[in-house]
């Protein structure tokens, strides 16, 4: 009995209670929470990227349809605006030869809505300013009296070498330089800035040197007179 007792009042050494976690549980939930994270943001970017680029295929087939609107009320292209003409088509008027054949996009001739740089220049969802460019076959004629015979000569192709020709009668290309705007060494995405008459359309690449990420599209001489002898500024 008196060993019993002596048991039973005998407590055995209790261990402090912990709480919180230590440095190797630590460790473990940063990690997890490192994965579960990457996981999370990786989608997320390129949720965001898609969702840029749908933007501006939906803003460049807008701005073409202003720009056919344009020319079914005036009967003429408008002329690509300039860094200083505060997103106005220059000349305004159809009384000279455009400033440039290769400019921006005129949103405030077109009305366009939008976001626009410190230029008054319509910008793209990476804020770069739209493109717009118009041949000038023709003596020019397209951007001050269009007729039913029109030769434009903007070519569209696969690369800058211009082997696959898409099209080589284009009267206007708008199009947008994508993410890295002007600093690239591709030379496909050069091609779309040496204000020649040829551009280049291909698939979205992100190799070294050769990336591409500009988004093009462009008008038709057949849909532009379509447009004009519906809105009967052509006969």
């Amino acid at each position: 009995m008196m060993l019993l007792a002596r048991l039973h009042h005998k407590r055995l050494p209790v261990r402090p209670y912990q709480t919180g976690f230590n440095l190797i549980e630590m460790a473990i939930v940063l990690v997890i929470a490192g994965v579960l994270l990457g996981g999370l943001i990786t989608p997320f970017s390129t949720q965001l990227e898609v969702s840029k680029r749908k933007g501006t295929e939906r803003q460049l087939n807008d701005i073409h349809d202003a720009i056919l609107g344009f020319a079914a009320a005036t009967g003429r292209l408008p002329c690509p605006a300039t860094a200083t003409s505060n997103g106005q088509s220059s000349p305004t008027t159809a009384t000279t030869a455009c400033t440039t054949a290769n400019g921006f996009v005129p949103g405030r001739t077109l009305g366009l809505n939008g976001a626009v740089n410190a230029n008054m220049l319509i910008t793209d969802p990476w804020l770069n300013p739209v493109r717009y460019s118009v041949s000038t076959a023709d003596a020019g004629n397209y951007t001050s009296a269009l007729s039913l015979v029109i030769n434009p000569d903007l070519r569209v192709c696969r690369e800058a070498a211009c082997t696959n020709v898409i099209t080589d009668i284009g009267v206007a290309i708008i199009f947008s330089l994508g993410e890295d705007g002007t600093t690239t060494t591709s030379p496909d995405q050069i091609e779309n800035t040496d204000n020649d008459n040829i551009f280049v359309t291909r698939t979205k690449s992100e190799q070294t040197g050769n990336e591409f990420d500009d988004h093009l599209i462009w008008i038709s001489p057949h849909t532009l007179v379509y447009q004009l002898v519906k809105a009967g500024q052509l006969n």
